[in-house]
């Protein structure tokens, strides 16, 4: 898919996220994604740190934009793993980058990095998904 079609396809099928929570993809080519979000009250843990679940989140949909601009189809793809490692505590927006670093028939691993708006790195995560027609229990 095209940056145009994943993101009418991320807006059609997960509007909660792409709609509602203000997630914009900006770039999606050849295995890498860059997605942008600023955090607003529902995000944030005591302080005004950015919560764990949204940047977990976040590193999760821009794994699956960066699969879904390879050629092939991994719209069914499902995510099967997620380790993450928080670095510091995140204020403000969010650039959240992700590349495949292989997509075999049945598994994908993705490498992704959040950064907040001054470049300061604030998680990385190592995603394992599941390919279409993967034998999945």
């Amino acid at each position: 898919m095209n940056l145009s079609e994943i993101r009418d396809f991320l807006a059609a099928e997960f509007a909660p996220v792409f709609v509602h929570q203000d997630v914009v993809v900006e770039a999606a080519e050849g295995g890498t994604a860059r997605l942008k979000m600023v955090p607003d009250a529902r995000h944030l843990r005591p302080g005004a740190i950015v919560s764990g679940p949204t940047l977990m989140m976040l590193a999760d949909t821009a794994a699956y934009a960066a699969l879904l601009s390879l050629p092939q189809d991994a719209r069914m793809a499902v995510t099967s793993n997620l380790s993450v490692s928080f670095l510091r505590a995140g204020r403000g927006a969010i650039v959240q980058d992700a590349r495949v670093v292989k997509a075999g028939r049945r598994l994908a691993t993705i490498l992704t990095e959040a950064r907040d708006d001054a470049g300061e790195p604030l998680a990385i995560a190592t995603l394992t998904y599941a390919m279409p027609g993967a034998a999945v229990s």
